[in-house]
């Protein structure tokens, strides 16, 4: 699998020279030299993005806002001529995941970035796919086409139950069992299923017809994936 990293800096030269050296080093790389086509060039799905702060119209750091908006976790490294310890805690708490100014060293820069890639194949790790859902268990995020999901705690534990083993059949008591199980809770087999209908109307496109979360009559639920 070839990576590909968007690289974001006003300088040609910048560009040029980070453009040779990480193909040399056998990545696919995407130019952009300001803000907007920064933003812009999101939709060519770069694994990493290295992000420059001084740019001519939307400066690093408000990209870097717009990008850890969006439902995909796309590693950012900031690489900059600020150098002053404000400058580096702005920009990691605004999202970046590494920061390293100008002028760089490339044995650095690309130990930097194979280690940002080691983190993201962590994280894809604990992602779960259901056809348009994705679910990411460390993160506590689902989406939807990509839109994130606004789930209670227990709608989160019910999905991530049911998606860590796609169509397999759960009865209501197994659920009740794995989900309250434990936590004092008095409830019965009827909270499943209002808990079950709220969920379906946040993952399924027409949860009165549902395509996903399927009810298995006389037993209880479980969950069809078009890509299992």
């Amino acid at each position: 699998m070839s990576y590909r990293i968007l690289i974001v800096d006003d300088e040609p030269a910048i560009t040029s020279a980070l453009n040779y050296q990480f193909t040399q080093a056998g990545y696919e790389t995407v130019l952009a030299h300001n803000g907007r086509e920064a933003l812009e060039k999101l939709a060519d799905e770069p694994d990493l993005v290295i992000l420059d702060i001084m740019l001519p119209d939307i400066d690093g750091y408000a990209i870097c806002k717009q990008i850890r908006k969006r439902p995909q976790y796309i590693p950012i490294l900031m690489l900059t001529a600020k150098d002053t310890l404000q400058e580096k805690v702005i920009g990691l708490d605004l999202g970046a995941d590494a920061y390293l100014t100008k002028p760089y060293n490339l044995r650095e820069l690309l130990a930097q970035v194979r280690a940002l890639f080691r983190l993201a194949k962590q994280q894809e790790r604990s992602k779960l796919v259901c056809g348009p859902i994705e679910l990411w268990l460390d993160d506590g995020i689902v989406c939807r086409d990509g839109k994130e999901v606004a789930l209670t705690t227990t709608e989160f534990e019910l999905l991530s139950l049911l998606m860590q083993r796609q169509g397999q059949v759960f009865g209501r008591e197994t659920l009740l069992r794995n989900i309250w199980g434990g936590k004092g809770c008095r409830v019965n087999t009827r909270t499943i299923d209002t808990h079950v209908q709220r969920l379906r109307t946040k993952i399924e496109e027409n949860p009165k017809n549902p395509e996903l979360l399927i009810t298995v009559r006389g037993f209880g639920y479980r969950l069809v994936c078009p890509n299992a």
